[in-house]
């Protein structure tokens, strides 16, 4: 229930904010983590994904909020068992990081 109010949430986002935005970026991260912690890795895989074009749309310099999204795939991707991905989106996330 609570992740179908998010969803909303972001729906209101969208409309109020437009596509682009940092709180519909953040509002995706939140629903991504939800999601994974639901074992809903798909869902989660697209919130993560989503959010990560709009970061980089409009923040074309990396930030740390581009290195939570990458982290975020790497960690589903770990827990799907495809560790080649996970390591290389991790990677790319330390490098934000360091």
């Amino acid at each position: 229930e609570a992740l179908a109010m998010q969803e909303k949430a972001l729906d209101i986002g969208r409309r109020t904010l437009g596509s682009d935005h940092d709180h519909v970026a953040l509002s995706l991260l939140n629903l991504g983590a939800g999601y994974r912690e639901q074992g809903r890795l798909e869902d989660a895989l697209g919130r993560y994904e989503e959010g990560l074009g709009i970061v980089r749309r409009i923040h074309p310099e990396r930030n740390v909020t581009e290195g939570k999204f990458l982290k975020n795939i790497g960690i589903v991707y770990y827990k799907q068992g495809r560790l080649d991905d996970a390591l290389a989106w991790l990677k790319k996330a330390h490098r934000i990081f360091r």
